[in-house]
């Protein structure tokens, strides 16, 4: 009984965390990523390149995380 138990526990423990891994890095819709990019439709020009580095501050990097 207590075997049943503990493979019933870790098998939700394991699809519970399956479930929230995908919830954490499955967040934004690739239509959303498309639609908050700005359009590009040709070459970034020189003025668009300035903007970019007068507003890119260092808190815009975020590490990949490495699986355990």
């Amino acid at each position: 009984m207590k075997t049943r138990i503990a493979i019933g526990a870790a098998l939700l423990l394991t699809l519970g965390t399956a479930v929230a891994g995908s919830m954490l890095y499955g967040q934004a819709s690739a239509q959303a990523v498309v639609e908050a990019a700005p359009a590009m439709q040709g070459e970034a020009t020189p003025e668009m390149i300035a903007m970019w580095k007068a507003t890119a501050t260092s808190t815009d990097y975020i590490a990949p995380r490495v699986p355990l």
